[in-house]
């Protein structure tokens, strides 16, 4: 009888890396890597977590955010169930030596402990019988989340569009194709989801909040359609209806926000962070009321006083111009605009990175535009390499003082 041979690694992508925080040198950068469908069958899981020494310390220089996505010593994980991998710097001279780099010394495959040891809790319980895996409800490439631009250099790149209405207001939301027919008929949907330690938390209560919603007024809000799970356990996030025909409410639409607001109140739960797009007004003219929202009552506790704020202050809310909605489409257009792609390319090529206080002359208030020369930007550039590539604080009060806000629309 022939002894089996061990199963083969399996090749990966990297989804995102967490970097550890620069104030706590003993906090880990986490990489989550993700298997392919085919390839997951065999390994076990698709989503697993990559733990390595915190590098905030190590990288410095404009690539070191994109270095840690090149700092493995391998493209390939041995298969299982595990779900957290250790890494360690290879040693000098090693046969897993590669410069250095980090490589893969131990896996751990008790998923909860190990997940809720990296803070990376389950935002369960899942209070909806529909359940969805995150590797099906992935953005598409032509997401509505993103355009494409033609950059300097005659290259097509993708760029943020204006937020959707239905996405304001969350860390982490996109408009997809409908993952599967048991979940909608609607061809999209909106994706609440985020794997990001901590973030469990406003998922779960915002998943509670639309439990109460759905079964106590249901047509109140975007019906909940079920919860994202990774690896068909954790609870990652959830999908909403989406309603394609919305617009955000005015001033026209006073008394029927004041009645959704009015149901939404009397289910003891607050909006919070009021706004024009709280509301998404339909062509028929009705309301329905979107979150995020303060949470379930057992979470916030007593919020009459919150409420009342909320119902008084409406009329005002519904009356600002432009609203935070048309102020951050405006925001995202800027973004796109080709001549100040083609200006950032300009700083790139000239002098390998951008300095920060182009980003802040365009955050000023009143819509700020880049005002500094290519020329200006490599006196910036020059002085922050000098500096060890740390953009401080009296470097950014010198450039203030030289070139100057831009408070200009762009």
């Amino acid at each position: 009888m022939q002894p089996s041979q061990p199963a083969a690694a399996v090749p990966f992508t990297i989804d995102g890396v967490q970097p550890g925080m620069l104030a706590f040198p003993d906090s880990p950068d986490l990489y989550r890597i993700r298997l392919q469908p085919a390839q997951a069958a065999a390994a076990g899981t698709a989503i697993k977590y990559l733990v390595a020494p915190n590098s905030s310390k190590v990288f410095t220089g404009p690539d070191a955010h994109i270095r840690r996505y090149d700092n493995l010593a391998f493209d390939k994980v041995p298969p299982g169930d595990w779900v957290v991998g250790r890494l360690v710097v290879a040693e000098e001279g090693g046969d897993d030596s590669r410069g250095g780099k980090l490589r893969l010394a131990s896996t751990e495959a008790d998923a909860v402990d190990a997940l809720e040891g990296l803070g990376l809790y389950s935002a369960g319980p899942a209070w909806c019988s529909t359940a969805v895996e995150e590797g099906d409800c992935q953005d598409a490439p032509d997401s509505p989340r993103w355009t494409t631009v033609v950059d300097a250099a005659g290259k097509e790149i993708s760029v943020p569009k204006p937020t959707d209405l239905q996405c304001m207001g969350y860390v982490s939301a996109s408009i997809i194709a409908a993952p599967t027919r048991d979940v909608t008929d609607a061809k999209e949907v909106v994706r609440v989801s985020d794997w990001l330690p901590g973030h469990w938390v406003g998922i779960r209560n915002e998943a509670r909040t639309y439990e109460i919603i759905q079964s106590r007024d249901p047509g109140l809000a975007p019906r909940f359609l079920g919860h994202i799970t990774e690896n068909r356990s954790r609870v990652v996030g959830f999908l909403l209806e989406r309603i394609p025909d919305a617009r955000e409410a005015g001033p026209a639409d006073l008394e029927k926000c004041k009645t959704a607001l009015a149901r939404l109140h009397a289910l003891g739960i607050a909006k919070g962070q009021l706004s024009r797009h709280s509301f998404l007004v339909r062509h028929d003219g009705s309301v329905l009321i979107q979150g995020p929202f303060t949470g379930p009552p057992e979470e916030v506790g007593d919020i009459s006083e919150a409420m009342k704020t909320e119902m008084e202050s409406l009329e005002k809310v519904l009356a600002l111009s432009p609203s935070t909605f048309e102020a951050q489409s405006a925001r995202m257009r800027s973004l796109i605009d080709p001549q100040r792609i083609e200006l950032l390319g300009e700083f790139e090529k000239a002098h390998g990175f951008v300095v920060p206080f182009v980003y802040w002359q365009e955050s000023r208030e009143g819509g700020g535009r880049i005002t500094l020369t290519v020329e200006q930007h490599g006196v910036l550039a020059k002085e922050c390499r000098e500096n060890g590539f740390r953009w401080t604080k009296e470097l950014q009060e010198q450039a203030e003082r030289r070139f100057g806000p831009s408070v200009e629309a762009v």
